[in-house]
């Protein structure tokens, strides 16, 4: 988008429909339609907040008659004639009312000696005089006054010429949205040219006027008055930090092709120094990739270079076949730090490269991938570093057997595996199974039995270890469910739904091989129906237990919408759970800790989600999560979130935007650490909103190291409605 973008081309929009009636080669006359003209908007309007009026589409008016109303017509095929006194023409949509039209039909020209008023379902218009030439397709019309048809945006015109049916310059204009005689902001321009068939406009000697104050001049710039993309300067940014100070930013925007584009931002921080940033695309019909980057050639502060890179490239060489390559890599360990924009940057721990290869078919799928990693996290100490895997393939199959009802599936993978320090090698998993699957309205039930085999190719790089290590395991599960509906006294739909699933797995030693890539779920209500409680391969957890859980569910019974949602589960262990990792000792529980979840839809705009892990050995919960979301009917939003997970986690998350009145809104976030005693993040900011220009300042605090640091940082954003906005937009406070 370039530096003066008028929204959806309102300025050319107004000016060009201004001559489509008269433009027409439609008859004169035709069959006499219902008189109801579009009333003239003498007033200017602020229908809603939009940033705009969503513009209809004119409709196709080529083949529709022209109808004229008036108190006298004289006319001829081969002398000038008129139509005088209350003249009214339409067509379609558009009317046009002036006192005195008159009309050449030899050298086909149409002049209008007085004052004339237009509107349709776009836009009005009003001029004094105006002259054109149907046979050269060009004129002139004086003293133009514009505006958007139901909307605040307007302006006015010394003059316009018309040339060649394609071509509009404007002389001495001005645009605003702002309603009423004394606008907020406008623009003026001493001359505008407009290519409608190229789909861009030149404009010179350009100034925009906010409250009385210029807050910027352009000699000469161009702008595309259509949705065709066109090279140029984007609309600059501002913001304030207190580790970086003043960000100072101005886009440009490069149209390559109409399959590339791409944006180059030069940075500037008063602190720092001067940073390029970037952003290509690329798009075929087989292909898309994004190369996003910075770079800055002499951090002050650090006195050295910065620099982040992001590349992905996807394709899609065959049927059913792709590919992903994504490269993602930064100049040093606190470039996030330095330069993140938000606590989920701050807080990244390394960085993945991948290349994927993957294929699906009716009833398997393969992938081969590759991956790396940059740690950027300096408490991560080598022997904890990620392995990168070099390569990983897999291959899934899930194929029936015949009508038995039998199913044949295969879970594999090898990987190698490589870091510079610690034990490396080659990983097989192998798990055929066969299950029975059977569904009905009734419930389900789905017994399954495999054996899963894992051997190893290891290198200890001098260090003493077995070699060629193995594990088998059987593995045998029944997974059995029923279902149960009701109707209720109010008319709706609650379910009842017991499921059952027991687990066998016979023990293995496993002390002997490697952890490459494996760790231990966080228990959930999904590890109820796992079959491992690891993540990973290098582990297969031994198992006798039986999960017991029952879910119902409340209906309206006229949307179908769910009410609310209850489900609690639990897991009893017949044999105490040997295989651990590292020097964990067996666990011998009786039971899991038992799970709860439930979700309250209280009324249309109000939610409540909740869930807990009770723990019956110590009587204490070692899970809890309370969240509830709120949307009103003028826009308020609110949501709070707080988790808790014993020894690690304790803290909560709210967030609020609030409309204080039909123009102030507040909207605050603020995350908190009960666990640390310490403020994640906080965020403060006001809105102003008027009919044609709204502007946002948002303070923000984060943590951004391990260290404590926070960054605090000032931001705003202005817009000027139908125009464009200044300034750094903001995070979302709300992902929907």
């Amino acid at each position: 988008m370039p530096l003066f973008k008028l929204s959806n081309s309102r300025l050319p929009a107004a000016i060009a429909v201004c001559v489509c009636l008269i433009s027409s080669s439609s008859p004169l006359f035709g069959e006499e339609p219902a008189k109801n003209p579009v009333p003239k908007a003498s007033t200017f309007s602020c229908p809603d907040s939009r940033l705009g009026p969503a513009i209809p589409p004119a409709p196709d008016r080529s083949r529709a008659p022209i109808i004229i109303y008036a108190k006298a017509l004289d006319a001829s095929k081969t002398r000038e004639g008129s139509a005088t006194g209350d003249v009214e023409i339409f067509r379609l949509d558009q009317h046009m009312a002036t006192e005195q039209i008159l009309f050449d039909p030899v050298n086909e020209t149409v002049t209008l000696p007085g004052r004339v008023d237009y509107e349709d379902q776009q836009v009005w218009l009003s001029g004094d005089e105006g002259h054109y030439s149907f046979s050269e397709e060009s004129g002139k019309f004086s003293l133009i006054d514009y505006g958007l048809t139901g909307s605040s945006a307007n302006g006015s015109a010394e003059y316009i010429s018309l040339i060649g049916g394609n071509t509009s310059r404007l002389h001495k204009l001005d645009y605003t949205s702002c309603p009423g005689p004394n606008p907020d902001w406008q623009l003026y321009a001493r001359d505008l040219e407009l290519k409608h068939e190229e789909g861009w406009g030149v404009a010179r000697g350009a100034k925009l006027i906010f409250k009385g104050v210029p807050i910027l001049y352009a000699p000469y710039f161009t702008f595309p008055i259509d949705d065709r993309r066109k090279s140029g300067f984007l609309y600059p940014g501002f913001g304030q930090t207190n580790d970086s100070g003043l960000e100072i930013s101005v886009p440009w925007y490069w149209n390559i092709a109409p399959n590339q584009d791409a944006t180059l931002e030069p940075r500037y921080f008063s602190k720092r120094g001067y940073m390029l940033s970037g952003q290509y695309r690329l798009l075929t019909r087989r292909t898309n990739a994004l190369l996003d980057f910075d770079y800055m050639p002499d951090d002050r502060i650090r006195d050295e270079s910065r620099y982040r890179y992001f590349l992905e490239h996807n394709a899609y060489p065959l049927r059913r076949w792709n590919s992903q390559i994504i490269l993602n890599r930064v100049s040093d360990d606190r470039y996030y730090q330095d330069f993140g924009t938000n606590l989920a940057e701050t807080s990244l721990q390394f960085l993945r490269s991948s290349g994927t290869l993957h294929g699906v078919g009716r009833y398997w799928d393969f992938e081969l991938m590759v991956d790396d990693f940059q740690v950027i996290d300096e408490t991560i100490t080598p022997d904890n570093q990620p392995y990168r895997r070099l390569p990983r393939l897999i291959y899934r199959l899930d194929r029936p057997l015949g009508r038995t009802g039998l199913f044949l599936g295969l879970d594999s993978e090898l990987v190698n595996f490589e870091r510079d320090l610690g034990v490396t090698g080659t990983r097989l998993d192998l798990y055929p199974n066969i299950y029975w699957n059977r569904y009905s309205s009734l419930g389900f039930i789905k017994p399954s039995l495999g054996v899963r085999y894992t051997t190893y190719d290891l290198d200890y790089h001098g260090a003493p270890g077995a070699e060629s290590p193995d594990r088998s395991t059987l593995i045998a599960s029944l997974d059995t469910g029923l279902i149960f509906d009701r109707t209720t006294a109010d008319g709706g739909l609650q379910t009842l739904e017991p499921r059952l699933f027991y687990l066998y797995v016979p023990y293995e030693d496993q002390q002997d091989l490697p952890n490459f890539d494996t760790a231990e779920f966080t228990f959930g209500y999904s590890q109820l129906f796992n079959t491992n409680r690891f993540a990973g391969s290098d582990r297969q957890a031994d198992a006798n237990q039986l999960s017991l859980a029952v879910t119902t569910n409340k209906f309206d019974g006229q949307t179908g919408q769910a009410l609310w949602s209850l489900s609690l589960g639990q897991i009893f262990y017949f044999d105490e759970q040997r295989v651990q990792l590292g020097e964990i000792p067996p666990q011998d529980p009786n039971l899991s800790p038992f799970l709860g979840q439930f979700s309250w839809h209280l009324w249309s705009n109000f939610s409540v989600i909740t869930g807990a892990q009770y723990n019956w050995d110590r009587n204490e919960i070692d899970v809890g999560s309370i969240g509830f979301n709120y949307r009103g009917s003028r826009g308020e939003r609110i949501r709070f979130d707080y988790r808790y997970r014993r020894d690690r986690v304790d803290q909560f998350d709210f967030r609020i935007f609030w409309p204080i009145n039909e123009r102030w809104r507040v909207l605050s976030r603020v995350n908190y650490s009960f666990a640390d005693n310490d403020m994640l993040e906080f965020q403060g900011g006001l809105e102003y909103e008027s009919c044609c220009w709204a502007l946002r300042t948002v303070f923000r605090r984060y943590l951004k190291d391990r260290d404590g640091d926070y960054r605090d940082g000032i931001y705003f954003e202005l817009n000027l409605k139908g125009l464009a906005s200044v300034g750094t937009q903001n995070q979302q406070l709300f992902g929907d």
